[in-house]
């Protein structure tokens, strides 16, 4: 058995659970809050964390394809060593290059992937930094775009393993599709949390308020010649 396979399934896998409700219910279960595991604390931390662990099973995943179709070129396709079971055989997908080589491009599907899932993860990381940023929806919107993309590429290249290739499949490949669509889902989560105005947890509403409120105070007070007394945040106006 090939135990790499078994890494990217649990990058994927747990990312997965932990951006579904089962995530909620661990969080629940084991407490988490702002003082203790604050990524598991809210629905949109674990979305986000979820999403980051997805990207990365996905970016290791495409890269061992990456990897294996290097390999065939230098052993040939007996010694890349990557088939499982007759109908899993991962040599006959990636060794294939009129299939396993992008249009346009003419590089390897491994070579999109990786790009693709280092887009997505720095989309996600950059959100999970700056929640309340005014770019934030603009990402997220990205984020579905891109990720939608891929799952048209996926949809293609599990119709060539049915139809070209006669029914043999990529078991790496498929953990790679199961990625894409895996972000494509939470990416469409997160932007409907957005539109829907649950985007801010409690906390983070009542020091955004706040702040407003401070910057109109300062704001009308200045229009009017006025001074305004600087104030520390454990001071009320």
């Amino acid at each position: 058995m090939d135990w790499w396979i078994v890494l990217h399934i649990i990058l994927v896998a747990g990312g997965i659970i932990i951006a579904s409700p089962l995530g909620g219910k661990i969080s629940n279960a084991i407490g988490a809050g702002d003082n203790k595991m604050k990524w598991l604390s809210s629905r949109r931390e674990r979305l986000l964390g979820g999403l980051l662990l997805v990207c990365l099973g996905g970016f290791t995943v495409s890269s061992h394809t990456l990897w294996f179709h290097n390999k065939f070129h230098e052993l040939g396709n007996s010694g890349i060593g990557c088939s499982a079971f007759s109908v899993f055989d991962c040599a006959s997908v990636i060794a294939n290059d009129e299939y396993n080589m992008a249009p346009l491009l003419g590089a390897p599907w491994g070579v999109v992937g990786m790009l693709a899932f280092t887009m997505l993860g720095w989309l996600a990381l950059s959100i999970k930094k700056e929640p309340d940023a005014n770019w934030v929806e603009t990402h997220l919107k990205a984020g579905v775009g891109i990720s939608a993309i891929g799952a048209l590429v996926a949809l293609y290249l599990v119709y060539v393993e049915i139809f070209p290739l006669q029914g043999v499949f990529c078991q790496y490949c498929t953990i790679a599709h199961i990625a894409d669509i895996a972000s494509l889902v939470i990416f469409f989560k997160l932007l409907n949390m957005k539109n829907e105005g649950n985007w801010l947890t409690d906390g983070e509403k009542s020091s955004d308020e706040k702040s407003k409120t401070l910057t109109e105070i300062r704001t009308g007070s200045k229009s009017r010649g006025g001074y305004v007394k600087p104030t520390s945040s454990g001071e009320e106006e």
